[in-house]
């Protein structure tokens, strides 16, 4: 398959971390790759994936 790269940088701290365990445990994350496959050290996250984890962080996306 092809790799890709992208540089990632911290906009600003959140709240509240989210654990991957509260990601595993979130029937509206089921379908993330994160969720579905082992060993992802970089997996896509949907806008609406997104939005979910800000909101479990307390933290604006």
């Amino acid at each position: 398959g092809r790799f890709g790269m992208v540089d990632v940088k911290a906009l600003r701290p959140v709240k509240e971390p989210v654990t991957l365990q509260q990601i595993k445990g979130d029937p509206r994350l089921a379908e993330m790759a994160l969720v579905r496959q082992s060993r992802l050290s970089v997996c896509p996250v949907t806008a609406e994936q997104w939005k979910i984890i800000c909101g479990m962080a307390k933290t604006k996306p």
